[in-house]
C-alpha cells in the first residue's frame, strides 16, 4: 500500500517508543527561551493566583443531541482492534454549507477496511463517508448517496472551499494513499474531478487546507502527509506498546498545489519551487494564518515526533520555515513531542493570532508577541495543569459564553488502547489565562471517550457555538450549546468577488462597546477537522455594534456601519 511493500524499514535502526519527542537542541532551546523572558510578564500573576470568575448558573453548557438531531454515524475500525499507528490517528471531517441555504452541514469521513493499513475479515464492507444536510430545524438528513460523496479507501479528513469560484462549496476528501476532489454542481450533487484537477497524490494524506498562496484570487491547496507505513516494522519485545512510534517509519513530503484558475480548471504541483519540501517530518495537520500580519497567509504544520514548521509566505507563494526563530518549533520545555494540530485565535484580545497546539505530551499555548515572535504560555495560562493528564487531539478556540473572549475545547483520547479520556472545556478569564470549566460543560464531559476530531460551529444559527466530535471506532457526537446568558453576538459570512469567493485571508474588525474584536477569515483546519468558516464574535453586554471593517485580500477596505446584532450578517466584496 503506497510503496509499503517496497520500502521495508528495520525497526532496529529507528526509535521505537510511540510518539517520542526528539530532543535536538532541546535543553539549549529551553535555556534560550528562559533567557528570552518566558517568565511572567510584569504585573501579571500566575494563572493559579488569578481570581476565579464570578459564580454563574449551574445549568450545563452543552447537551448531547446526537440522536435527536439524526446524526447517525459511527467511525469504522475495521477489525475492531487498535493495532497499528495509522488506525490510531482516527478520522474527522468538515463543516460546510454545500447547498447555500445559510445552515451549516456536516461531512464525516470513514476509514474502512484496506489491505495492509486496516485488515478485516474477508467480505467486510466499507461503511461510507456521510454528508448530513442541515434541515434548519435542529435536525439533519443523510444525503450521502444522493449527493454522490460516499468516498472509498482509508479516509482521514476533508476540506471544503469554493476552489473554482462558481459560488458553490466544493469538497476534498483526504485518504491514506489518495485524494478525492468532489466539485459541487450546485444542484445538491457532486462530481469526482480528481483526475481532471491533477490531484494524483499516492501519499499518506492526513490534513489539507485551501488558501490563496499567491493572492491571485484562486484558492490553492496544501496537503499534509504522514509517513510510509510498513507492517513489517514491529515494536521491540518488552516495549509495552502495541505498535511502533512515528520515527520507526520513513517520512513523507508535504504537497502544495497551485490553482491554475478558470482556464486550466485544475492544479499543478509546485511543492519544490514553493519551498515547502522540508525532509524528515511526519505531518499531522496544517493550519493557515497570517502570523506576522503582513497581508499574506502563512502555514503552520504540526509534526509527529519532530519540530513543527512555520512556513512564512513572501507574498508571492514562496515559503521558508521560520518556526525555530519564531519560537513555535518546540514546546516551552524545548521538546518536540508529537503534535496533533493547531487551533488559531486571538486569545488575549491584542489583535494578533495565537496558537494552541495539542500534543501527545505537553501542549503549547503560543501567544503572539508581534514582530513574528511567539511565547509559549502553556504553564502560565493554566492549560497545562488540566491538559497534561491526557492526550489532546482536536482543539478549538470558541467563545462558548459570548463574553467576547475565546475559550478552549480539547478532544482527548488514548493513542494506544481503546479506552477513553474526558474532553476538556477551559474558560478564558479574559486575560488569556484559563480555568477548568469541564464540570460545567455537561454530562458528556464526565464520560470517558476516545475522541479525535472536533469542530466548533453554530448549526442552528442561534449565536451559540456548538460542537461536533469524532471518536475512534465509535459514534460521532453533536453537542448543542444551550447556555442562556443574555450576551449578544454577531456572525460574519464573507463572499469575495475580486478576492477568492470564500474571502480566505480577509481581516475583520468588529467595533462594539468601546472594544475592537479582530479575526482572520481562513479555511479553519485543525486535527482531522475543519470547523465553521464563518466568523463568530461574542459581544457580551454590548447591545449594538458601531461598525464592521473588512480588509479584503484584494486590498479593498469595506465598512458596514451599525450592523444588526444577534444574527448572521453577509458581507459581499465591492
Amino acid at each position: 500500500m503506497f510503496r509499503a511493500a517496497a520500502r521495508r524499514v528495520h525497526a532496529s535502526r529507528r526509535t521505537s517508543d510511540h510518539r517520542r519527542s526528539w530532543f535536538f537542541a532541546g535543553s539549549l532551546f529551553a535555556s534560550l527561551l528562559a533567557l528570552a523572558g518566558c517568565g511572567q510578564p510584569a504585573g501579571q500573576s500566575p494563572a493559579s493566583d488569578q481570581a476565579e470568575p464570578p459564580a454563574r448558573a449551574t445549568a450545563a453548557v452543552f447537551a448531547d443531541v446526537t440522536d435527536q438531531a439524526g446524526l447517525d454515524f459511527t467511525h469504522q475500525l475495521a477489525n475492531g482492534k487498535l493495532d497499528n499507528i495509522m488506525k490510531s490517528d482516527g478520522a474527522g471531517g468538515t463543516i460546510l454549507d454545500f447547498d447555500g441555504d445559510g445552515f451549516m452541514d456536516i461531512y464525516l469521513v470513514n476509514s474502512g477496511p484496506v489491505p495492509v493499513l486496516s485488515e478485516a475479515p474477508a467480505g467486510t464492507e466499507r461503511l461510507p463517508n456521510a454528508l448530513f444536510r442541515n434541515r434548519g430545524d435542529g435536525t439533519f438528513e443523510n444525503v450521502t448517496k444522493k449527493a454522490g460523496v460516499e468516498g472509498w479507501g482509508f479516509g482521514t479528513t476533508a476540506a471544503a472551499a469554493d476552489y473554482d469560484n462558481d459560488g458553490d462549496t466544493d469538497l476534498l476528501v483526504v485518504n491514506f494513499g489518495e485524494l478525492i476532489l468532489y466539485r459541487n454542481r450546485g444542484d445538491g450533487t457532486f462530481e469526482d474531478v480528481t483526475a481532471q484537477a491533477g490531484l494524483h497524490s499516492k501519499q499518506a494524506g492526513i490534513s489539507a487546507t485551501f488558501f490563496d498562496a499567491d493572492n491571485d484570487g484562486w484558492l490553492d491547496l496544501f496537503v499534509a502527509n504522514y509517513l510510509v507505513f510498513d507492517p513489517a516494522v514491529q515494536p521491540p519485545a518488552g516495549s509495552g506498546v502495541p505498535y511502533p512510534g512515528p520515527l520507526s517509519y520513513e517520512s513523507e513530503f508535504n504537497l502544495l498545489y497551485r490553482n491554475r484558475g478558470p482556464a486550466a480548471a485544475g492544479f499543478e504541483d509546485v511543492s519544490e519551487s514553493a519551498g515547502i519540501r522540508v525532509p524528515h517530518h511526519r505531518a499531522m495537520s496544517v493550519t493557515p494564518l497570517d502570523y506576522d500580519d503582513d497581508g499574506d497567509q502563512d502555514l503552520y504544520v504540526s509534526n509527529d515526533g519532530t519540530a513543527n514548521l512555520l512556513f512564512a509566505n513572501d507574498g508571492r507563494g514562496h515559503f521558508h520555515d521560520v518556526a525555530l526563530e519564531s519560537g513555535v518549533a518546540f514546546n516551552q520545555f524545548g521538546q518536540a513531542d508529537g503534535s496533533m494540530g493547531a487551533a488559531v485565535g486571538d486569545a488575549n484580545g491584542d489583535g494578533l493570532p495565537d496558537l494552541l497546539v495539542t500534543r501527545f505530551g505537553k501542549a503549547s499555548f503560543y501567544l503572539n508577541a508581534a514582530g513574528g515572535f511567539f511565547e509559549d504560555r502553556i504553564v502560565a495560562s493554566g492549560i497545562l495543569t488540566v491538559s497534561s493528564r491526557y492526550t489532546g487531539w482536536g482543539g478549538n478556540f470558541l467563545d462558548y459564553d459570548n463574553d467576547s473572549d475565546l475559550d478552549v475545547f480539547i478532544a482527548d483520547g488514548d493513542p494506544h488502547y481503546l479506552k477513553g479520556m474526558p474532553p476538556l472545556l477551559l474558560e478564558n478569564r479574559g486575560n488569556a489565562t484559563f480555568v477548568d470549566a469541564s464540570e460545567r460543560g455537561g454530562a458528556f464531559f464526565q464520560q470517558q471517550k476516545n475522541l479525535r476530531g472536533s469542530g466548533a460551529f453554530d448549526y442552528d444559527n442561534d449565536g451559540r457555538m456548538d460542537l461536533v466530535l469524532t471518536s475512534l471506532g465509535d459514534r460521532a457526537v453533536l453537542l448543542h450549546n444551550q447556555l442562556a446568558t443574555g450576551a449578544h453576538w454577531l456572525t460574519v459570512k464573507l463572499t469575495g468577488r475580486r478576492s477568492n469567493r470564500d474571502g480566505f485571508g480577509a481581516k475583520i474588525k468588529v467595533i462594539a462597546g468601546g472594544r475592537t474584536l479582530r479575526a482572520e477569515a481562513r479555511c479553519p483546519t485543525s486535527y482531522v477537522f475543519q470547523r465553521d468558516p464563518r466568523l463568530h464574535f461574542g459581544l457580551g453586554t454590548s447591545s449594538n455594534v458601531d461598525r464592521i471593517e473588512v480588509r479584503w485580500p484584494s486590498g479593498q477596505t469595506q465598512v458596514m456601519e451599525r450592523p444588526p446584532i444577534d444574527r448572521v450578517v453577509t458581507l459581499v466584496e465591492p
